[in-house]
């Protein structure tokens, strides 16, 4: 099993920080409070979190793979 940790912090921004009313996976629209990112692997935009790991388990299974394997025996923060 992997685990992939996402870094902890939290910044927020509006829609007009980012350039982005809507979800560039699911093209819905963002609503009051959400969780987003963006694809480590290619420019595809700002995602809700869930649609980003859709998105990079079904478009970059190597890529992902790969860099699991490159971090793999890296030691943890302490905060991990």
């Amino acid at each position: 099993m992997s685990l992939l940790w996402r870094d902890p912090w939290l910044k927020p921004l509006s829609n007009y920080d980012l350039g982005a009313e809507k979800c560039s996976y699911c093209e819905k629209p963002f609503v009051r409070l959400e969780f987003v990112t963006s694809c480590d692997f290619c420019e595809k935009g700002i995602m809700h979190d869930k649609c980003a790991n859709k998105h990079i388990l079904s478009e970059h299974r190597k890529e992902l793979e790969s860099k699991i394997s490159a971090h793999r025996d890296k030691p943890l923060h302490e905060y991990q």
